[in-house]
């Protein structure tokens, strides 16, 4: 009995030596398969990603697209590793048909890196690589850890690897940093290989680690990210888009996933998208603006109540109605929550004045049931008299009106810190000079499902002197060259709320180039 006792021990023993080996192994051969993700994410929180194909270049070489947005010298780096290294046959053979990343760094002197990582194949080492990079009649410094490589355009490269992982830069640091980051623990890393769909039907896709995304911008723009780029900071998101295809804009589909169940936006996730209206009051010189939907407010309120318990700001909240109903005896749960209808939202001006409004399913109502808690400054604009009403039922994006003048007007509440921009606001309402008159504005909306739950919405030209004021000079120079950016209309993040988390579109139009007068012509003679 003993003897068998002994035998059985001693084969669970070496099953489970057996199955640890086969396991470990499969997480090697898994971290060697991943490692060019890892590498392309572990400094980086923007990637681009495609697969190494001959017919994928061809489309983005011939649009001009890509070349405005990431810029002449950019593109022309890409355009020289294709030339001269990934068309080389040998050299394309070790890498076949790998996904190539390409990762921006921050990088020294407001200056953003490119990193590109892809993998060697199996069957092929880097020693190989070295012997058709050098038959590629590129010459090679392989004297350092890092090697360097200059092109016959002149452009120089430093090329760095680790097992089957193959890293390219003109930055030298950017290739240091990516080998000496862990493969272990990468959450973003786990997210794109669950959302990926390259190797299927997309043609290229993009990542964004909106976490990490501050340290990107700090390349650009000096200070902390305040006033609308706020919401980019502390924010646990990620995002995996697809690239679809087309010389007149940039669109990219997908989703994107809030992963800090304390961020305001997680009130929205499982939010049915609703019909966007209130944009239509916008005046014609909108810089930017960002508008939420909430279907029913009655449901949304226990949300943002649990929201304001994460915060623990609910004493906050209780002392500012409590305070309002004994000072006025008036209840403020019979206003915002009964009369409220379904829309919020904030914009700034190209004057940087911000603007925040609601849409209201009886304004008259409301009007009066606030007389008691308003001072009246004239011409129909009022002022709060306690601080916080607006943020105590709809929260974060309405957090910096503390005490602010509104005017109701036909449904809709508008409210600013300053009464001249209310003034500014009513001028251009009722002289018709709206955003929504303007043909390249309805164009781009026009281009994306009218329903969401949150937009971001950015007119380039109406932010011009924003950028000038907040972004390095280089920077904005890109975005107002007819080289760059110049010749686009709009920037639109649209997120729709899918049961915990959001199906996303993210649009970059173009301004629609006026009809030549042969066409206008040609035109008239057909009729």
């Amino acid at each position: 009995m003993k003897k068998i006792l002994v035998i059985i021990i001693a084969l669970f023993t070496a099953i489970l030596t057996l199955a640890y080996m086969y396991f470990s192994g499969l997480n090697t051969d898994r971290e060697s398969n991943d490692s060019s993700l890892y590498a392309a994410t572990a400094n980086s929180s923007l990637i681009f990603s495609f697969q190494n194909d001959k017919s994928i270049f061809d489309i983005l070489k011939g649009q001009d697209i890509l070349q405005e947005i990431i810029g002449e010298d950019n593109f022309a780096q890409l355009q020289s590793i294709k030339d001269h290294i990934l068309s080389a046959p040998e050299i394309n053979r070790i890498i076949g048909k790998q996904n190539i990343y390409i990762s921006l760094i921050p990088g020294k002197d407001k200056h953003i890196d490119l990193l590109y990582s892809t993998q060697i194949n199996p069957g092929s080492n880097r020693n190989q690589l070295l012997i058709s990079l050098a038959s590629a009649k590129l010459q090679l410094d392989t004297s350092q850890k890092i090697t360097t490589i200059t092109l016959p355009d002149s452009m120089i490269f430093y090329l760095g690897t680790k097992d089957n992982l193959l890293l390219l830069s003109s930055s030298a640091l950017s290739i240091s940093n990516a080998l000496s980051s862990p493969n272990s623990n990468n959450k973003f890393v786990q997210y794109i290989k669950s959302t990926t769909r390259l190797t299927k039907n997309s043609l290229a896709e993009v990542y964004i680690n909106f976490e990490t995304f501050p340290q990107l911008l700090k390349s650009t723009m000096p200070g902390k990210l305040s006033g609308e780029l706020s919401v980019l900071d502390n924010n646990h998101a990620f995002a995996s888009l697809v690239y679809n295809f087309s010389k007149e804009k940039v669109l990219l589909t997908g989703v994107t996933q809030n992963n800090d169940p304390k961020n305001y936006y997680e009130l929205f996730t499982s939010s049915n998208a609703q019909k966007t209206t209130i944009t239509n009051i916008l005046p014609e010189n909108t810089a930017n603006y960002t508008v939420f939907t909430i279907e029913s407010y009655s449901n949304w309120k226990e949300k943002l109540q649990n929201w304001f318990v994460s915060k623990k700001e609910e004493n906050k909240v209780t002392n500012v109605q409590k305070n309002i109903s004994l000072k006025y005896h008036i209840d403020p749960n019979q206003i915002f929550p009964k009369y409220f209808k379904d829309q919020l939202i904030t914009f700034q001006l190209s004057t940087a004045e911000k603007i925040g409004a609601i849409n209201l399913s009886n304004g008259e109502k409301v009007d009066q049931l606030l007389l008691d808690l308003s001072g009246d400054y004239g011409d129909g604009i009022k002022l709060f008299k306690e601080d916080d009403l607006l943020y105590v039922y709809f929260g974060e994006p309405f957090k910096k009106f503390k005490r602010p003048y509104y005017i109701i007007i036909d449904n809709y509440m508008v409210f600013a810190n300053n009464a001249s921009t209310i003034q500014s606001f009513l001028s251009n309402y009722k002289n018709n000079h709206l955003l929504i008159n303007k043909e390249s504005y309805a164009n781009s909306i026009n281009q994306l499902p009218n329903t969401s739950s949150i937009s971001f919405f950015i007119d380039l030209n109406n932010s011009s002197d924003i950028f000038l004021k907040n972004i390095y000079l280089p920077y904005y120079k890109h975005i107002t060259s007819e080289k760059g950016l110049k010749n686009y209309q709009s920037f639109i993040y649209q997120l729709s709320g899918d049961n915990g988390k959001f199906q996303t579109n993210v649009l970059m139009s173009r301004k629609q180039q006026p009809l030549a007068q042969d066409s206008l012509i040609l035109e008239n003679d057909s009729l």
